[in-house]
C-alpha cells in the first residue's frame, strides 16, 4: 500500500541532492521526528519546506515531504530539531524513516563564499600531497569546534588532516582534487 503522507513522486531522480539532516528517529506519539541537522541555511526547516527522503544521502526515494512545523529541542547547539511532516499522526510512521536522511534539490544551496566549501562538496575528493603522493579521498569530515578536520581513507589507511590554511594548499571542486601538505607527524 503506498504511503498516503508522501507527496506524489517527482523528478527528484534527476536532481542532484544535497543532505540537509540525518532523521535519528521517532519523537513522541504524534508522528514527530528528530532530526540531527547538517545545514545552516536559515528557514530550511520552516513550515511548508519540501524535503526530499534519502537512504544515503545522494540518490532520492520517490517520495517528498512538506514540514508541518519544527522546533529545537533546547539542548546545547541546534543541531537537533523535532520535525512534524505533513500527514504524519503516528509513531510508527516516523520510525520507519528513522536513519533516512532530509535533502534539498543542489539548486536550492546557496553558492558559497570564494574559498569556502560545503561539506557535500568535499567528500570524495581525492587528496593528493604537494609532491604528487596519493593518500586517499576525504570520506569524512570531523567538526572539531576550532577547525574542521578531514578524514582521507587510502591504501595506508586513515590520515586526519585538519582544515587549515597552512595543511590544504589548494581544493579544486572541479578536478576533484585536494592538495595538502602534511606536517611531520601527521600520519
Amino acid at each position: 500500500m503506498p504511503d498516503s503522507s508522501a507527496l506524489p513522486p517527482s523528478d527528484a531522480a534527476s536532481q542532484e541532492l544535497v543532505a540537509v539532516a540525518r532523521i535519528i528517529g521517532a519523537h513522541g506519539r504524534e508522528g514527530e521526528i528528530r532530526v540531527k541537522v547538517t545545514s545552516d541555511v536559515p528557514g530550511r526547516f520552516d513550515e511548508g519546506q519540501t524535503l526530499f527522503l534519502s537512504k544515503d544521502g545522494a540518490a532520492a526515494e520517490d517520495r517528498t515531504y512538506q514540514i508541518a512545523h519544527s522546533r529545537s529541542t533546547g539542548s546545547k547547539g541546534n543541531d537537533i530539531l523535532i520535525i512534524s511532516l505533513r500527514g504524519f499522526r503516528d509513531r510508527d510512521q516516523a520510525l520507519k524513516l528513522a536513519g533516512f536522511w532530509l535533502c534539498v534539490s543542489q539548486s536550492e544551496v546557496p553558492v558559497p563564499e570564494d574559498g569556502e566549501y560545503f561539506h557535500y562538496q568535499l567528500i570524495g575528493l581525492k587528496v593528493r600531497t604537494e609532491a604528487g603522493e596519493d593518500l586517499g579521498e576525504v570520506s569524512e569530515i570531523l567538526e572539531t569546534g576550532s577547525n574542521d578536520v578531514y578524514v582521507v581513507t587510502g591504501a595506508g589507511g586513515e590520515i586526519l588532516v585538519p582544515a587549515l590554511s597552512k595543511v590544504v594548499r589548494e581544493i579544486d571542486i572541479a578536478s576533484g582534487l585536494m592538495i595538502v601538505d602534511l606536517p611531520e607527524g601527521l600520519r
